[in-house]
């Protein structure tokens, strides 16, 4: 009877929570402690409202228990190694940038096992012709914006968009660049190599932030730090399991800017390490358009307001004077003219003209 009665108790407590999962007050408890995997004790009881939609429910089907491990076939010989590297990034309208930003990840993929992923929101430049006949490229095409009573709307926001992209990257390593930069050779290489350095240093990576620069404004090359004085990434590398713990970027609550700030501090937030890689850099090429829509743009003061918002204690003074810029010691070597200069003149000699036919205009007027 003693004996009977321990086992009683001890299949007692391993059912608990199981009970617990069609207890109410128990409810919330037993997910977390069940997940979302279906268990082995836990079955579903037919009622007879549910049985008219269970067409299957006639054979008393033998349902399939929590994933067990098993002895898998060696992955078929048609299928190529899955991808170790994932370089994923957006694009709408840039085909002269765009094609510079491919050429120098393809030189930084070229020894290793890497995929290229570029989602882009419907250019009408000819970008999706282009990317369409890159066979090493898989192409994402989402027409994103469009005008709604003389208002530009989005049917996604950047996290939303840039999302695709994370989703439908295998590679262990995410590589998130801009279609308006330029990866220095051997980049990729060396950030994975600090990833792994400071894995052996029992860091819990879960981002590494390259260097970079805005062209032409800036020399000094530089990681940021945001709210609260943690490492951010701009352009830089992302652990896979990372981005999944933290359920990918906000989709919702940001339009465009600050949805790159909100993932790093999510990463922070769910105990993984940001940490920078000395030897990789990605200078950024900023227009004149795009500088003037950047300094005048209610979507950027949206965004920021929506981050204070989810940030709260990360707004306070002493998290905000933690803020800033780590610079690398030496200045930027590369001599991006030769690449970017011809585009950014042509932006000038445009703006100039722009501007001499709105004071023209002005002039009639008066």
């Amino acid at each position: 009877m003693a004996n009977n009665s321990n086992n009683k108790s001890i299949f007692g407590d391993i059912f608990k929570p199981v009970r617990n999962l069609f207890n109410k007050k128990g409810k919330q408890k037993a997910s977390t402690q069940l997940g979302a995997a279906p268990q082995e004790s836990a079955k579903f009881k037919a009622t007879e409202a549910s049985i008219p939609f269970l067409l299957d429910h006639q054979v008393d089907p033998i349902r399939p228990l929590k994933k067990t491990e098993s002895q898998l076939l060696e992955r078929h010989p048609n299928l190529v190694e899955k991808a170790e590297v994932s370089v994923v990034l957006g694009s709408l309208d840039r085909l002269p940038l765009i094609k510079l930003a491919i050429n120098s990840v393809r030189e930084n993929l070229s020894d290793l096992n890497g995929e290229i992923i570029v989602v882009d929101g419907g250019s009408k430049d000819g970008t999706i012709e282009w990317l369409l006949k890159q066979r090493d490229i898989i192409t994402i095409v989402q027409h994103n914006r469009f005008n709604k009573n003389r208002q530009k709307m989005r049917r996604r926001s950047w996290g939303g968009f840039m999302n695709m992209g994370f989703r439908a990257a295998v590679g262990k390593y995410i590589v998130m660049i801009s279609d308006d930069s330029y990866l220095l050779p051997g980049s990729i290489n060396a950030g994975i190599d600090r990833i792994k350095s400071a894995r052996q240093a029992d860091i819990n990576v879960g981002a590494c932030a390259f260097y970079f620069r805005n062209w032409p404004k800036e020399d000094r090359l530089y990681v940021q730090r945001t709210l609260g004085g943690n490492l951010m990434v701009n352009h830089g590398i992302y652990l896979k399991a990372a981005l999944r713990t933290v359920g990918y970027a906000n989709e919702d609550d940001y339009v465009f800017y600050k949805a790159d700030t909100d993932l790093t501090l999510k990463i922070w937030a769910a105990g993984y390490c940001i940490i920078d890689s000395p030897k990789s850099i990605a200078e950024h090429y900023v227009g004149i358009e795009e500088s003037l829509r950047i300094s005048n743009n209610a979507v950027m003061e949206f965004d920021r307001a929506q981050m204070r918002n989810i940030w709260p204690k990360l707004i306070h003074g002493n998290a905000v004077k933690k803020m800033g810029k780590h610079f690398l010691k030496i200045n930027a070597k590369s001599d991006m003219d030769k690449l970017w200069g011809r585009m950014y003149r042509r932006e000038e000699r445009a703006l100039r003209k722009k501007n001499t036919v709105k004071r023209n205009s002005l002039k009639k007027t008066v």
